[in-house]
């Protein structure tokens, strides 16, 4: 799913800012509408200059973006031992790994932004893959789309079911390889 040098980390100096900016879009997500936060607001609450926010991000949804990317590499930095020896694993532990993000996820699909998860679902699935391999390209949409559509459900029930629950169905899902 990932290689290391396919997602860039912030450097050390950055990171400050990227926790800071990523603190203050969420905080200003639970006060008011999207469309209502400027990148100056955000600065302000995050307690950096405009410029420094362009040194990091192309816009607001790129911090919403990359904080999605980084924590999924994280997950499968962890994980990738793991999931070579067991991979029905990968199904379930992505689940767990996203139930852990829970109030992040719900506050972006409650405020309309869930095209930003859905596009970091689509390209976590491509990232260090040939795209010009036709049949992985499909597989890899086929699996992405699956994951966001099951997402998507839960989301709308309140992420009450459980990781293993959905698992399930995914694993179903990727067990039809051949059509």
């Amino acid at each position: 799913m990932y290689h290391k040098e396919d997602i860039q980390m912030p450097r050390r100096k950055d990171i400050v800012v990227v926790d800071q900016l990523e603190t203050a879009i969420f905080n200003l997500l639970k006060e008011k509408e999207y469309k209502d936060i400027s990148i100056s607001e955000l600065c302000d609450k995050a307690w950096v200059s405009r410029c420094t926010f362009y040194r990091n991000y192309k816009d607001m949804n790129d911090i919403i973006y990359q904080y999605f990317m980084r924590k999924s590499k994280k997950w499968w930095d962890d994980n990738y031992t793991t999931f070579l020896k067991e991979e029905k694993y990968v199904s379930i532990s992505l689940f767990q790994y996203l139930l852990s993000l829970k109030d992040v996820i719900l506050l972006i699909y409650q405020k309309g932004l869930s095209h930003i998860f859905e596009k970091h679902i689509f390209d976590s699935a491509i990232n260090g893959r040939n795209v010009f391999d036709k049949e992985q390209s499909y597989s890899s949409a086929r699996v992405s789309g699956s994951i966001v559509g099951l997402t998507n459900e839960w989301v709308r029930r309140g992420m009450q079911d459980s990781p293993e629950y959905l698992a399930k169905f995914l694993n179903k899902e990727i067990e039809y390889k051949t059509i």
